[in-house]
């Protein structure tokens, strides 16, 4: 069975990245439709061999007869949200802190709950540390249970979007031309430096990214009861997020046999070399989420550590999305 399938906002680096996998990727496709914001629209992209010119999401129609819809833009108002949702397509939105009703998937993770998703209902792809946090515990989640997680999450300029990429490149060539780097991303240079708070913080001392990494990986791995304690930082690299995670669990944990789950894991890989996993050298351009550094904590069997990595706009992003959507029309044929 052939999917109709629209995405929105082609031209945001989401966007982008989504377009380009899902070109090569074995999701049969009836026919695609591009919405993009008015100074987007009109031009044609080359899908599958054929043209599809890209329409204005602020005025043309979207057709009723779609079965998924990708949100790419993170930049969609309630009016147009309420205008997709209108189409009765599953919406895929990789911005899902804006919808409270998205049911958040990692298909390897918890992809059982596609089961029961239908036309209509909205599909959230996780944040990129979430999914590496949530694919490199989730081996590991039944036989010795997360009890408390410490995290910190290293974001590249590429999980700010496009904004993201040009400010760090901008700032990045100024400096090697010997002028001042001009900050306009952040309150201080990005170029060459490290941003230890992402976002504005509440009362507690929060930022609301580092908030919803807590409640996506609590709901990815179906476990509300697990404390969890995140820093994220903004690293300035382009591409890739990295997650280390220190763990206490309720069981002693064995690294033979947790090496063994890590084995058995779809979409993961670890590295047992010398050599460490980084988002450039390891995860750039690859589709997996590499796990390294798996260690028990000092003095300890009921605690252990380990580093996660992955592209953050492959399986961080879009890719995962795809995965979502390929999934669900699977599972609606075998029905």
């Amino acid at each position: 069975m052939r999917v109709n399938v629209a995405i929105f906002g082609p031209s945001t680096l989401a966007g982008e990245n989504l377009f380009e996998l899902l070109d090569a990727h074995d999701l049969k496709v009836e026919r695609l439709r591009l919405y993009d914001r008015e100074d987007e629209a009109g031009r044609a992209l080359m899908f599958r061999g054929s043209s599809v010119r890209v329409k204005p999401i602020e005025s043309a129609e979207i057709e009723s007869d779609l079965d998924v819809a990708f949100l790419c833009d993170p930049d969609l108002d309630s009016a147009q949200l309420t205008r997709i949702k209108a189409s009765g397509a599953l919406l895929i939105d990789l911005f899902p802190s804006r919808q409270s009703d998205a049911v958040l998937i990692v298909p390897e993770v918890n992809g059982e709950k596609l089961s029961s998703i239908q036309r209509g209902d909205v599909v959230g792809c996780p944040d990129a540390a979430s999914i590496a946090a949530a694919m490199a515990l989730a081996p590991l989640q039944a036989d010795y249970q997360v009890l408390r997680l410490n995290a910190v999450a290293m974001q590249s300029a590429a999980s700010l979007g496009h904004k993201g990429v040009e400010a760090l490149a901008a700032e990045t060539a100024r400096l090697l031309n010997g002028r001042d780097a001009e900050a306009s991303l952040f309150a201080t240079q990005y170029a060459f430096n490290l941003v230890p708070q992402v976002g504005a913080l509440d009362g507690t001392g929060f930022s609301d990214v580092e908030r919803r990494f807590a409640i996506e990986v609590r709901e990815l791995l179906d476990d509300d009861q697990i404390e969890i304690v995140v820093n994220v930082l903004q690293l300035p690299i382009f591409y890739g997020v990295a997650v280390t995670l220190q763990a206490e669990t309720a069981h002693p944990v064995d690294l033979e046999r947790a090496a063994s789950l890590f084995g058995k894991a779809p979409g993961l890989s670890l590295n047992r070399s010398a050599d460490p996993v980084t988002p450039v050298g390891s995860a750039a351009g690859n589709d997996l989420v590499h796990v390294d550094r798996l260690r028990l904590e000092e003095g300890g069997d009921c605690a252990f550590g380990i580093c996660a990595v992955t592209d953050n706009l492959r399986k961080g992003s879009a890719l995962n999305a795809i995965q979502i959507a390929d999934s669900w029309q699977k599972q609606r044929c075998s029905q």
